[in-house]
């Protein structure tokens, strides 16, 4: 019986050796992906749970609360300022990241214009440059005196504005607008290369102009494209941390004017050491970004 078996598993072995060889392949992937995301996210929500503190007694010894620091975060004046600044920023920053990679995306993809490739590239680079340099750039042209934007304005005829104090906000959701419109370049070009031209070219003889050919032939052909550019951006914006931590630092800005959800959860694990209020807060924002995830893959149809 035993000989039976053993012969039966060689030959399933034999038989599927291609199937095993690359699973075999999928193995280092699957322990990183294991050990750096499945691990942690579940060891977050656990500590979400708890009272668990970053200094002191109740880092080891910690108590199961329950859902008291979900309710501590929905009855919290400085959750519900977070909430507010992030919607805020991440509709300014959609609107402005959509606009801006829609029209990079029409001159890539138009035939009048020459140099594209050239400009593709330069429209790439905000992209690529790592996101912890974007805001060191930008603070020798922010700054009051002798910024680069301000002299601009100046030479405009316009008075310089206070970019790191008074319009801080403003002044980050345009640096993560500048770097970030290019994913919609990316998906939106995709998209408008695939429309066949002999609509265009119908379009042509029976002398439609520019405008009415965007309105009735390329809108309605990217329409689902353009949903999903959307989604993204929003996802993206929802848990962004980096330029609202590199101008305000440890301590939140006043009137909680720059305190996004995600650097508001920071602030609470590693300023207040409030671990387990701290993980609460990024579970939410895990929340919002499932909920939609699950929108964007209902309408790719997934």
């Amino acid at each position: 019986m035993t000989n039976v078996v053993i012969g039966s598993l060689g030959e399933w072995v034999r038989s599927n050796a291609f199937k095993l060889t690359l699973a075999l392949f999928m193995i280092p992937a699957l322990a990183v992906l294991v050990i750096f995301q499945l691990v942690p996210t579940v060891w977050t929500i656990w500590i979400s749970f708890t009272d668990m503190a970053l200094l002191g007694r109740k880092f080891h010894e910690y108590s199961f609360v329950g859902l008291k620091n979900y309710e501590k975060a929905f009855n919290d004046f400085g959750f519900w300022a977070s909430m507010r600044v992030t919607i805020y920023y991440c509709l300014a920053s959609l609107v402005l990241r959509f606009l801006l990679g829609l029209a990079a995306a029409l001159y890539i993809t138009s035939r009048k214009f020459k140099g594209k490739r050239i400009m593709a590239a330069i429209f790439l680079l905000p992209y690529i440059i790592p996101g912890a340099i974007h805001p060191y750039v930008w603070l020798s042209m922010l700054e009051t005196d002798y910024g680069t934007v301000n002299r601009v304005l100046r030479a405009l005829g316009l008075p310089p504005q206070s970019w790191m104090y008074e319009r801080l906000t403003e002044s980050i959701i345009a640096i993560n607008s500048w770097a970030g419109y290019a994913l919609a370049m990316l998906v939106l070009t995709s998209a408008l290369t695939s429309i066949p031209k002999e609509y265009y070219e119908v379009a042509d003889i029976y002398g439609a102009s520019r405008w009415f050919k965007f309105r009735k032939i390329t809108l309605p052909l990217i329409k689902y494209p353009l949903i999903l550019t959307l989604i993204l951006i929003f996802k993206e914006d929802i848990d962004d941390f980096t330029y609202a931590y590199m101008f305000t630092g440890e301590i939140p800005y006043p009137d909680y004017r720059t305190e996004l959800l995600a650097l508001y959860a920071y602030h609470k694990a590693f300023s207040d050491f409030e671990l387990g209020f701290g993980c609460a807060i990024g579970f939410i924002i895990a929340v919002i970004v499932f909920v939609i995830t699950l929108v964007q893959l209902k309408i790719g149809g997934v």
